[in-house]
C-alpha cells in the first residue's frame, strides 16, 4: 500500500486508542478500514480521521454504540444534523450543570475554610461586601414544622426562577423582635451572585458587620443576638436592623444538626 493508508497500528496510534477498538468497531460495523488487502491487513486512511474522532466523542459523550451504528447504517446529510443538534443541546445542559457544580465546590472551599479559622463564641468585626438575597417572608409561629413547611417552599420558589445554590438557606432576625423570651424570624434567604431578569431581591449592604460563630447549632442564636447587642451598646456602636444567621458547615462536614457551626451577625456604624 502506498503512504496514503496506514496500517491498523498506525491509525490505532494517530487516534489515541488501541488496536482491539478498531477491530472491535470493524466487527460490529460501525467503522471499517478504507482498504482491505488481500492478505487480510486493514488499512485506513487519513481522511477517516475525523470520523474515528467524532465517533469516540459521542462515546465519551455518553452515546450508545447501538445509536451510532444507527446512524452510520442510515447516515445521511439531514441524519447528521439532527445528531449534532441533538448532541450541541445535550453539551449545553452539561455545561450548564458543570459551571454550577464548580460554583457550588468553590462556595463549599471558601464556606468550609471559614468554618476551619473560626473560634466558637468569639465576638468580632468584620467587613463584608454586599450580598444580593432571594428572600421569602415569614409571619408564622416560632414553630419547628411551620418553620420546615415555610424553608420548602423557599426551596420551591427558588427553584422555580431556576437558582441552585451552593449555600444554605439563611434566616434574617428583626433586631426589635430579640429579647430575654426568645426571638423571631420575618424573612428566610438564598445568596445569589447575579439578578435574575425581572427578579426582586434584597440588598444586605457592605460594611462592617459584628459577628459570632457558634458550633452548638441554633442552641444559642437568642443568647448571642443579645450578646452581640450588649457588645455594641459596650462600645457605642450603632447596629442595623436584621441579625443575619448562616450555617457555615453542615452535614457535609460536621456530625449533624448540632453541631453545625452559625455564623450570626448584624451590620455595625460608628
Amino acid at each position: 500500500m502506498n503512504k496514503d493508508y496506514f496500517t491498523t497500528g498506525e491509525f490505532a496510534k494517530i487516534c489515541g486508542v488501541n488496536k482491539q477498538t478498531l477491530f472491535y468497531y470493524d466487527q460490529i460495523g460501525i467503522f471499517k478500514p478504507d482498504v482491505t488487502g488481500k492478505n487480510g491487513y486493514r488499512y485506513y486512511s487519513y481522511t477517516q480521521i475525523e470520523t474515528f474522532t467524532v465517533i469516540s466523542m459521542l462515546r465519551d459523550l455518553g452515546v450508545h454504540i447501538k445509536e451510532i451504528k444507527d446512524h452510520m447504517d442510515h447516515r445521511s446529510p439531514q441524519a447528521l444534523l439532527c445528531l449534532m443538534e441533538n448532541k450541541y443541546a445535550e453539551i449545553e445542559k452539561k455545561i450548564s450543570a458543570l459551571q454550577w457544580s464548580k460554583k457550588y465546590i468553590e462556595k463549599k472551599i471558601l464556606t468550609t475554610k471559614e468554618g476551619q479559622e473560626a473560634i466558637s463564641g468569639e465576638i468580632i468585626i468584620k467587613e463584608l461586601p454586599e450580598r444580593l438575597m432571594i428572600t421569602s417572608d415569614y409571619k408564622g409561629p416560632d414553630d419547628t414544622a411551620a418553620i420546615t413547611e415555610a424553608l420548602g417552599d423557599h426551596i420551591t420558589y427558588c427553584d422555580s426562577l431556576g437558582l441552585y445554590n451552593a449555600t444554605p438557606i439563611g434566616s434574617m432576625i428583626p433586631k426589635e423582635s430579640v429579647g430575654k423570651g426568645g426571638y423571631r424570624y420575618s424573612k428566610f434567604y438564598t445568596t445569589i451572585g447575579s439578578i435574575p431578569d425581572g427578579v426582586k431581591v434584597y440588598r444586605a449592604s457592605s460594611g462592617r458587620y459584628l459577628m459570632i460563630y457558634d458550633h452548638n447549632g441554633y442552641e444559642n442564636i437568642g443568647s448571642n443576638c443579645l450578646r452581640l447587642l450588649e457588645y455594641a451598646s459596650s462600645c457605642g456602636l450603632d447596629t442595623g436592623d436584621f441579625f443575619y444567621e448562616d450555617v457555615i458547615l453542615d452535614d457535609l462536614s460536621t456530625k449533624g444538626y448540632f453541631d453545625y457551626l452559625v455564623r450570626l451577625s448584624i451590620k455595625i456604624g460608628l
